[in-house]
């Protein structure tokens, strides 16, 4: 599989409140599959395209599918945890 880095760079930051939408296409991932994901509440769709920063999350989803043989409701399940977990230790931080 080849590896992709999709960086997006915001310079008006009265525009960085609404998310950077792809078009599905761009993306490394059948449709089909970005599809299942969104109905599961791991990546936001809106018609053909995704959204940006959830192409990551569509990526650490399909690793744990096939790394640990989760089924991707378990992995939507997973990532909730694992971004709430992000959330609690950066509130501990501060």
């Amino acid at each position: 599989m080849k590896k992709y880095q999709l960086e997006v760079f915001c310079f008006n930051t009265e525009s960085c409140d609404e998310y950077i939408w792809v078009e599905m296409k761009n993306v490394e991932l059948p449709a089909e599959l970005l599809i299942k994901m969104a109905d599961l509440g791991i990546v936001e769709i809106q018609g053909e395209q995704v959204r940006a920063d959830h192409i990551g999350r569509a990526y650490k989803a399909l690793r744990l599918h096939r790394s640990l043989g989760v089924n991707l409701s378990g992995t939507a399940v997973i990532l909730d945890l694992l971004d709430r977990m992000e959330k609690m230790r950066d509130e501990l931080q501060q």
